[in-house]
This record gives C-alpha cells, structure tokens and sequence, in this order.
C-alpha cells in the first residue's frame, strides 16, 4: 500500500457519520498496523502518570483494553514529551525506551504519537513489534502516524462537543417541558419525580400549597407526602401505572400539610422518556412529570353537598310527614278540643325553620372564604354568653375572660360561639349551667365551652372534631357541622371532652399581634 493512498484510507475512515468514535480508532489501529506491517497497535489514555490502554490490535498480553502501568515502565514514556512522533528501529540501541519498559512489553520496534485535545495530552497512538525493523522508519510512515493521532485528538474534542450539545439540549428540553405544563394552565404545583419515585423538581409554589420548604423534599421519595397506608398504597399503584406507560389522573388525593391538616388534591402525572429512545416502551421511561390543583376547597363543598342532601331527604321527609298526619288528624277532629296537635304541629315548623337557617348558614360558609383578621374576641364572647342569658332564663351562664384576647379571626366565629353555647343551654336540661371562658397560651388562645348536662353523643362529638359524616347523623348534628366548618375555614382546632356529665368544647386559634 502507497503512503498516499494510506492517508486517504485514514481520512475515510474518520470521515464517517454513521460510526462512533470507537468503531472508527479500532478501523485506524487495524489499518495502520497493515500499512506499517506492525502486529501491534494500541490507543492509551495517559491520566496523572499512569498509562491505561483504551484499545488495541495484537495479542500481546500486556497491550489489552483495560491494562494499566506507570508512565515510565511505558514506551510512551518520551513520546508525550514531544510534539512529532516518536520513532525507534531497534529499542536495544534507543535511550528514548527504558529498561523497564522493555522488560515490561518486550517490544523490538515502536513509533507513536502524542494525542492532543484542547492543548493537553490525552493519550498516545502507538505501533509496534516483537523484533526489530531493518531500516529506519521513513518520514511518511511517521507522518502518518502523526496524522493519525491527530484526527484521533479531533473526533475526542467533536465526541466531548456533542456530549456537552446533547446535555444542554436536554436540560433546555427539560425546562421547557415545565414551561410548557406551567403555561399550559394555572396549576398550584408542578414536579418531576425519577424512575424509583424521587422528586428531582418541585416548583416554587409545593411551599404555598403544603407549608414545607421544597428543598426538604428534593431527593426523597413522594410517599413522604401522604398520610397514611391505604393512600401510600393507592399512589404506590398511581406511580406503578405511570411507569407502565399510562398517563394518570387522580381527583382528592389527600396528601399532608406541615400544619397537620390535609391537603386533597387533584393530580395528573404523565411518564417521560429518554431522549434517546427510538420508541416509546416502558424500559425507556426515565421519569415522570406532574401537575396538580389544590381540590380542598371542593372536596370540602361536596362532602358538605352529601351531608345536607342526606338532612333534606331524611329530616325534611320525617318532618313534613309528622305535619302532615296531624294536619290530617285536625282535618277530621274539627271540635277544637286537639289544642295539643295544633301546638306539636307548630313546634314541628319551628324545627324545619331552624334547620333551614343553620343548612343556609352552613352553605354560606363554605361557599365564601373569610377574610382572617387579628381581632379581640373577648366581645365575641361576651355578646355571645349575654343573648344565650337573655335567652334561656332558667340557664346559669357565667364568663370568665381576660381583658383582650387577639387572635387570627373572622366575624364568623361569633356564629359559631353562640351554636354551641345555645345548644349546651338548649340540652343542658331545665335549669343548665354554662360557662364560657378564654385563656391565653404561648401560640394561642381558646375558648372554652361547658355545661353540666347529659354529655355529648358520640356521633356528634364525630362531627364536631372530624367532620365525618355518618348514616346516624341527621339534623340533630347540623349546628355542629356548622361550628365544625367556620372553626376550620379560619385555620382553628376544634375539640370536645366530657362524657356522660357535662360537656367541654374547646376552639383553640393562633394568637396574633395587637391589631
């Protein structure tokens, strides 16, 4: 083979788009060792005084992709200390080789360059034999080497360009992805969690929407979220569907709010996949992307939605049938002498009277947010505790209050202060007592309500804590549903105690600065 036609053999072979920069040093080796009738050829990554051969042709033992040794037992030792290449006939008669690296390779013959990227060694390309040449190797043979090493040096620096392209083009692609669902439509968080379920992205909003700061949760897994086992469970087969390629949407996911309420959600999460891939299969998703809408203020309307459907269907049947009957039974009693029926049926309008108020009362709490303020409610309390007195002359109402109690408040509170001071005078038997009371903490300020009565029934002590609806529960409960709802529309602690002596109601709020 002529030297020409060598070189052009050389420019061919990394002049291919197709081959990768593997494919193409293996095609030189082998073609270099051909044109220079040397069995050995090998490519080293030289890296802080040690020399690893990174590929190579020949069988020597020693010249195998993965071997390494110190630079100076090397016959590149001298080579990466030149700019040309480096050229020995017979290594017995060359100071450029060491003992050492004879003793090491037992190699006769060596030519080799110096590869250079971004003005720094990289490696070497090297050719070699056993034995020794007959004539010195002439100025094309050594340029061709040089040559080579050379367009070795730029496929690296191409190789590192396109790998930094490629990971620029991906983090954009990424970023864009967000903007993307961010603009899309207005939702109050986006993430992005990796194939083992870890959040590698939380927008800025995860603080506003569930109290904790987002670079808490980054690295750990989504579970740390959600507030018991059945939900892990339940987003444990969300995620699992993801991974298998589905897009999944969720309605009232409940996840936990740093102040210890719940959060539901309304989530949708969609797989991603590599870049890379030619198909999109499931052993190609590399992570996914959610988005999410904070659903609580929704959940809470339809769960209040069942409740009052249930006490219309239920009470307001039974009621309107007891008017019924007895405005039957006066139809046919027309002697006057039922008194007693006509009284009932009037005590029976109030009831629907009153249920309907306070179902209406209950609607308009929901349905509006309050506007939290600081405010004393030493008043509230008070005007609370002197219309129940007024109200109930046989009830004993006392108040024990501070001067000023500031706290974290809306005008609503006073409805549901008096709700349950009513309902203690109202249930408290012929002559109740009932004490309303304040008291100040560290963090906040509650306010106390208790009677001497029966106690409170334990489906309604349900509602009034948790507000779990129950089949039992009817119209009975509904105030108490009300106070439920109004204490935690303004970010309040309801609690009851007492069992079958006596009731005590306690409403804990923050406390605030003095307005």
């Amino acid at each position: 083979m002529n030297d020409t036609k060598a070189r052009e053999q050389l420019y061919d072979i990394f002049s291919r788009p197709e081959a990768d920069l593997s494919a193409k040093v293996q095609r030189a080796l082998t073609h270099g060792s051909e044109y220079l009738d040397l069995p050995i050829a090998f490519f080293t990554r030289i890296d802080e005084g040690t020399q690893e051969i990174v590929q190579s042709v020949g069988d020597n033992p020693r010249i195998q992709p993965g071997e390494r040794c110190p630079l100076e037992e090397a016959y590149c030792y001298r080579t990466v200390k030149i700019d040309s290449a480096l050229s020995v006939q017979d290594v017995r008669d060359a100071s450029a080789i060491s003992q050492r690296a004879i003793e090491n390779l037992r190699l006769g013959a060596y030519v080799g360059a110096r590869v250079v990227v971004d003005d720094e060694t990289y490696g070497t390309v090297c050719f070699a034999d056993y034995s020794s040449r007959e004539s010195a190797f002439s100025d094309p043979e050594k340029y061709f080497v040089e040559l080579l090493s050379g367009l070795v040096g730029q496929a690296i620096k191409q190789r590192e360009y396109e790998r930094e392209l490629e990971n620029r083009e991906s983090k954009l692609d990424e970023q864009r992805e967000i903007y993307d669902a961010i603009i899309e439509s207005s939702f109050d968080l986006v993430f992005r969690i990796d194939s083992i379920g870890r959040f590698t992205f939380l927008s800025p909003s995860f603080e506003d929407l569930l109290g904790y700061r987002r670079e808490a949760f980054l690295d750990e897994s989504f579970t740390e979220l959600v507030p018991d086992e059945e939900t892990t469970e339940l987003a444990a087969g969300l995620f699992e569907d993801v991974m298998a390629g589905e897009t999944i949407e969720h309605q009232y996911l409940p996840l936990k709010h740093k102040n210890g309420s719940q959060v539901f959600i309304d989530v949708r999460v969609t797989p991603i996949y590599d870049n890379a891939a030619d198909r999109r299969t499931p052993d190609r998703i590399v992570a996914a992307q959610g988005t999410v809408r904070d659903a609580t203020d929704r959940f809470r309307r339809q769960r209040l939605i069942k409740v009052l459907n249930r006490v219309l269907r239920h009470n307001l049947r039974n009621e309107v049938t007891i008017v019924q009957g007895f405005a039957e039974t006066l139809h046919r009693r027309v002697d006057g002498e039922n008194a007693d029926f006509a009284n009932r049926i009037v005590e029976t309008a109030e009831r629907l009277i009153g249920l309907s108020e306070t179902a209406r009362k209950l609607e308009e709490t929901i349905q509006s947010p309050p506007t939290v303020t600081s405010e004393d409610i030493v008043p509230i309390v008070r005007r609370a505790g002197s219309q129940i007195d007024e109200r109930y002359p046989a009830a004993s109402v006392s108040m024990e209050t501070p001067e000023r109690a500031v706290t974290k408040t809306a005008p609503r509170l006073e409805t549901a202060v008096w709700e349950l001071a009513d309902n203690a005078a109202k249930h408290g038997g012929e002559t109740p007592t009932v004490t309303l009371t304040v008291a100040g903490h560290d963090d906040t300020v509650t306010i106390r309500i208790s009677d001497d009565g029966p106690g409170l029934p334990e489906q309604e002590r349900a509602i009034l804590v948790s507000g779990e609806e129950s089949p039992l529960v009817h119209g009975s409960g509904l105030g108490l549903w009300l106070v439920h709802w109004i204490v935690e529309s303004i970010g309040g602690d309801i609690r009851a105690t007492g069992a079958t002596e006596g009731t005590c109601i306690e409403i804990s709020l923050p406390k605030a600065g003095e307005s």
